[in-house]
């Protein structure tokens, strides 16, 4: 918990209004977790970079939440300043056409569902993948979020970024990011992008959205509260969620925390899970899936706090 004698702390919520002891639980899609010391929602990249630079003046520790969608915190919270950038938000626009399509600027904090419906209205193909995908487009470039069909790494042009360090502003290209399975190797806070797309016709690109979403409803537990698919995929083989289900583990609990009986890759929080709980119940499918198929499975959920 914040310490009110902590004069750096103080200072910094004071001068930029933040949110003091704020629950992170509200914050994220497992609806679990903490407080942090501090908390702030900037509203573009300029009061990001002044923020970040008083509190590195102030020595005070920073840690960065998109849309909390992947994210697990514990419960005693993270200290320092916690910065949520699902406020980074500007107009879509359609920045250039060429012969491979049309390229579109979007700013960190803009939720992925947002711009797949802009990419519906205009006739804009190369994101059907993403549909029923949650979380910000910031968020879903720094995992490489994706399905079968296809990935961030496959339509992101270039990305604008805060340097944590020097705290300048850059343009990275697609040639220079360093994509992999469900991993962004970047170090920097992503502030904007760009993703270039095909013309297609609006009825094809409807069909494949639908398709798409009623394959995830019907087949993820969408209503639950949960930070998505929980393991990784190994490179070769069954996926993680049959591992799972083959081993007898759907619908198996620690005490609030369970494995969907829809879909053996999510941990869900089914009335008022601890973090601890759904780490222990993490362990037990590691366990159990590696006693039987002899194979590592390695978490895609980021954990953060104390």
């Amino acid at each position: 918990m914040l310490k009110t004698d902590n004069t750096a702390y103080s200072t910094l919520a004071q001068e930029f209004n933040l949110l003091l002891d704020e629950p992170l639980k509200d914050y994220t899609s497992f609806k679990v977790g903490g407080p942090a010391d501090l908390l702030a929602l900037p509203k573009d990249k300029q009061e990001l970079k002044t923020l970040l630079k008083k509190a590195s003046d102030l020595d005070i520790p920073l840690t960065l939440f998109g849309g909390g969608t992947n994210l697990l915190v514990t419960e005693k919270g993270i200290r320092g300043l916690v910065v949520v950038t699902k406020r980074l938000k500007s107009k879509i626009s359609i920045t250039q056409t060429n012969s491979h399509g049309k390229t579109i600027c979007i700013a960190a904090g803009e939720r992925l569902s947002k711009i797949c419906q802009f990419a519906i209205n205009h006739c804009l193909s190369g994101l059907e993948f993403a549909a029923g995908i949650p979380g910000t487009i910031g968020g879903a470039i720094m995992m490489n979020a994706g399905t079968k069909s296809g990935d961030m790494s496959g339509i992101v042009e270039s990305i604008d970024i805060l340097n944590k360090k020097t705290l300048a502003f850059k343009t990275i290209e697609k040639n220079n990011l360093e994509f992999s399975y469900r991993r962004l190797n970047l170090a920097d806070i992503i502030v904007a992008a760009r993703l270039t797309l095909k013309e297609e016709s609006q009825k094809t690109i409807k069909e494949s959205f639908k398709h798409n979403l009623s394959k995830k409803n019907a087949a993820q537990p969408i209503s639950s509260a949960s930070a998505g698919c929980f393991f990784k995929n190994p490179k070769s083989g069954k996926s993680a969620g049959e591992l799972i289900e083959k081993s007898g583990l759907k619908g198996m609990k620690i005490k609030d925390a369970m494995v969907s009986q829809r879909h053996a890759n999510f941990i869900v929080n089914i009335n008022d899970a601890r973090c601890e709980d759904i780490l222990l119940l993490k362990q037990q499918i590691q366990k159990i899936v590696f006693d039987k198929f002899h194979i590592n499975l390695k978490t895609e959920v980021r954990v953060e706090g104390e």
